[in-house]
């Protein structure tokens, strides 16, 4: 692949045999077939992201994976191949037939020339090397300005600016009219709303789109018009912002009085415009939906045969009929209510259908004759158990095989990363006199090769982690020389370890005590698995001990400076600080920071010694003192400072037993994933928040009357009924502003008594708004959570097995290092790479070629210009 002046052309003549001949010479080789013909194999060019904050390749959707299939076969790659490399070997003949040049130009501008030459291909393997770090797709301009504007575009510096403006843009939410700048939602005392003059929010809002709006330019600039044709998302993001400043105007113009803005629903798409992950999930969920459409249809259709059942059921009244849904009462006469109309009976079904009404559903119809309760038991059994948990296996299994799909497109976007750079390599390799001269065997094949001082330049200057230059560094020096060729199957064993597990660190070694025997036994002794247990052990015995001082003298263990509980503390402290003393000196510094429970352990106890020497310098001794402090302050809040501390200490038990462990370890790995499986909450919560608002802004009013000689407590409705939105006293639960939006949408998602929400908008709007909370609970409930159901489901697997894995090894090999004290579950934090990764196919040499050869800027007979 030449990129001279901007020029790419891709090749693809390496000899498979002489290939793995260099291979297995070299001890960091890879076995990588080039010639197998491969299956058919999903190819998306949909980029990845960095820490999953990258945007996505404007040529091929993940949507359109199964077109590009059928467009894909080992073959074509194979043809495709070749014929690039026949290009460019033609290329190689004319320009060698062509006149040689000047004396002058050689000397002169020949070197100047080649120099650029040289400082394009370094710079565009630089960044072709961070794109494959990062998942991103090389299908951008590649001559050097653009080059440097893509740099800048990708660094953290623009990357920081643009999601802070992105927040900002969000936050207005908060001071835009209705503002949420009053101490309570509560309607009854919420009083008049801080609220900012006109101009200001819109003055914010204005910049952070003209922002925005460069944002796109820059896309433009990068990757060329045939992006925004192409990029469905940024042509939303196109049709938004266009929405945005008519919205603004028009807002702006009218003195900020408009009832809608229809602008403020809108902001979230650019959220998921700069998350690819977050766009991963939206597909996901988006070809997830014909698949449960099924299911939903089947819960519909039981939904309304069982209502139909229950109102042909349940007798009805023909007198004194209050309201339809009164579910709490328990009245003899009152039991048809749940079942009076259609849309009553069905709506009360679908909320016991989520559990939120039972059993207060039953007991009307259960008090009068109890074998009703096989109605409700057996509808629950099969709305509830079955038809909920098909479809947590559906969404499962559609996020599990999308997923997998998607981050094989993203290997096949690092290998085409990796690729362009050896070939930019490559073409710095040959220089322009001996393709101007004949070409003898041995140079072509070093035009096939890239030299290992070039490699370790690039890897030097790109954007890179800094562990991550330093793992490639050693690798290259553990099995290459600086003057050595490089070979693609040895360029690729090296850029392979930009995969490797960043977190993992080599375990400092033992320095074990000579000449002292009975120090050497100590040491083994608080090195042994068993002290570590024992300490565990004591840990436990202090919170036991707590406990029973807590429950049988609270008063006194808290305000007294000579209780029982502070003398107990004072002496397991003590141990404590000798136990981690001895394990500094007996593992070594750097050994016992190898392990973050040894640290967790040492803050801990360093903070638990502190409050101790304050505590007796202020009060002495608990056991020495002659006066005896009671109902201080400052003692009281230590020794609650000391106990809580010490139930901190005690989660240490958690890493050394397995089970717990794997479960705390997918607890932190959903952390630190949540942050784009969290957008996708963030993003809907946005906007069904501003829909609420929209729709139901100021429909609840609170008017007390003076009903009985001035007491003002009683409402003006005097048939409240006992659960209902007025009786609980949920007046703070409103659509009036964002926050107090933000916090129903959450009720209404924990689903207790998330009907009280829906009866009372239904009543005081109308029953149309009963959709709103029901697309709510679908969407988030049903969709989004059990996408996190997934997630956990598929990290835990992954975990599970890992573990079992590296425990046959560990028996296999029969390890003796299992002695030591740090021998307790380790395992590294998953990113949504790592859990598919073993199940990832890797690409052929061919399929590499053949995609890269389909690229814009990557084509071999276009030439680019710097």
């Amino acid at each position: 692949m030449d990129i001279t002046n901007g020029t790419v052309v891709v090749s693809g003549n390496d000899n498979p045999l002489e290939s793995s001949e260099r291979q297995s010479k070299s001890p960091l080789s890879l076995n990588v077939n080039t010639n197998a013909k491969n299956p058919k194999q999903d190819i998306h060019k949909t980029v990845p992201n960095h820490d999953l904050e990258i945007d996505d390749d404007p040529l091929i959707d993940v949507s359109d994976t199964e077109d590009l299939v059928q467009e894909t076969s080992s073959k074509k790659s194979s043809k495709a191949a070749e014929n690039c490399a026949h290009k460019s070997a033609n290329k190689s003949e004319q320009l060698q037939s062509r006149p040689a040049r000047s004396s002058s130009m050689a000397s002169g501008t020949f070197d100047a020339e080649q120099a650029s030459n040289d400082e394009l291909h370094l710079l565009q393997a630089q960044v072709f090397i961070e794109d494959a770090a990062m998942y991103r797709s090389v299908d951008h301009k590649v001559d050097r300005r653009s080059l440097v504007l893509y740099r800048f575009y990708h660094s953290k510096l623009f990357s920081l600016l643009k999601i802070g403006v992105i927040t900002l843009l969000h936050i207005l939410a908060f001071f835009e009219f209705p503002s949420s700048l009053t101490w309570t939602s509560d309607i009854r005392t919420r009083g008049e709303r801080a609220a900012l003059p006109c101009g200001v929010t819109e003055t914010i809002e204005i910049l952070c789109l003209v922002f925005l709006v460069c944002d796109v330019i820059l896309k433009y600039r990068i990757y060329g018009a045939y992006y925004l044709k192409v990029n469905r998302w940024l042509l939303v993001e196109l049709v938004v912002l266009v929405i945005s400043f008519i919205d603004w105007s028009v807002s702006v113009g009218i003195g900020c009085g408009e009832v809608v803005r229809v602008r403020r629903m809108l902001r979230p798409i650019f959220i998921i415009q700069n998350s690819s992950l977050m766009k991963k999930i939206l597909n996901s969920l988006r070809k997830t939906v014909p698949q449960i459409l099924g299911v939903l249809l089947l819960m519909g259709l039981h939904l309304y045969i069982f209502t139909l059942f229950g109102m042909l059921l349940f007798p009805k009244p023909n007198k004194d009929y209050t309201h339809p849904v009164n579910t709490t009462s328990t009245t003899g006469d009152t039991e048809a209510a749940y079942f009076r109309t259609l849309i009553d009976s069905f709506i009360v079904l679908l909320v016991l259908l989520t559990t939120a009404n039972n059993p207060d559903v039953m007991m009307p119809a259960y008090s009068k004759n109890r074998l009703t309760a096989i109605f409700f038991i057996v509808f629950v059994i099969i709305g509830l158990y079955c038809f909920m948990n098909m479809l947590t296996a559906i969404i499962y299994n559609q996020f599990r095989g999308y997923f997998l799909r998607s981050m094989q497109s993203s290997l096949m976007r690092c290998r085409m990363g990796q690729r362009a750079a050896f070939e930019a390599l490559k073409q710095k390799s040959v220089t322009l006199q001996s393709i101007q001269s004949s070409v003898s065997e041995s140079e072509q094949q070093r035009s096939e090769k890239v030299l290992v001082r070039d490699l370790k330049l690039v890897i030097t200057n790109a954007k890179l982690g800094q562990d991550m230059k330093v793992l490639l560094m050693e690798t290259i020096a553990a099995g290459f020389n600086p003057e050595q060729l490089l070979t693609w199957n040895n360029f690729l064993s090296v850029l392979r370890m930009m995969e490797m597990d960043k977190n993992k660190k080599e375990k400092p070694e033992i320095n074990w005590i000579q000449g002292r025997p009975w120090l050497l036994r100590i040491q083994k002794i608080v090195c042994h698995r068993y002290f570590s247990y024992f300490g565990n052990f004591i840990a436990l015995v202090n919170v036991i001990l707590i406990s029973f001082e807590l429950a049988t003298e609270y008063d006194r263990a808290l305000t007294s400076s000579k209780s029982a509980l502070r003398i107990i503390n004072f002496l397991f402290i003590i141990y404590y600080v000798i136990e981690q003393s001895l394990m500094v000196v007996c593992l070594g510094f750097r050994r016992y920071l190898y392990d973050w429970t040894n640290i967790y352990d040492g803050i801990i106890v360093t903070i638990l010694l502190i409050s101790e020497i304050v505590t007796v310098s202020i009060y002495g001794f608990p056991f020495f003192s002659e006066s005896e402090a009671h109902d201080n302050t400052i003692l009281w809040n230590t020794v609650r400072l000391i106990n809580i501390l010490i139930m901190f200490r005690v989660l240490r038990v958690i890493w050394h037993i397995k089970a717990m462990a794997i479960v705390a370890h997918t607890l932190l790995d959903l952390v630190k994933n949540l942050r784009s499986f969290g957008g996708i909450l963030v993003v809907i919560y946005y906007f069904f928040a501003m829909l609420g608002m929209e729709l139901f802004q100021g429909k609840i009013t609170y008017a007390p009357v003076n009903n009985t000689g001035g007491n003002s407590s009683i409402l003006s409705n005097p048939t409240m009924e006992c659960g209902s939105y007025e009786q609980l006293n949920y007046w703070a639960n409103n659509f009036d502003d964002f926050a107090a939006s933000i916090v129903v949408l959450w009720d209404i998602m924990v689903l207790n008594n998330w009907q009280v929400f829906m009866y009372a908008y239904g009543k005081y709007t109308t029953k149309w708004s009963y959709l709103y909370f029901i697309v709510w609970w679908l969407s988030c409930v049903i969709l989004i959570l059990n996408l996190f159901t997934a997630l956990i489901l598929e990290n835990f697997i992954m975990k599970w097995d890992r573990f079992y894995d590296a425990t046959h090894q560990r028996r296999s090999r029969q390890d003796t290092s299992r002695q030591s004290v740090n021998n307790n579950f380790h395992m590294n934090t998953l990113t949504v790479h790592d859990i598919f990764r073993p199940n990832l196919k890797e690409p052929s040499e061919a399929e590499i070629m053949e995609t890269l050869s389909r690229l814009r800027f990557f084509p071999c007979e276009q030439n680019l210009s710097v």
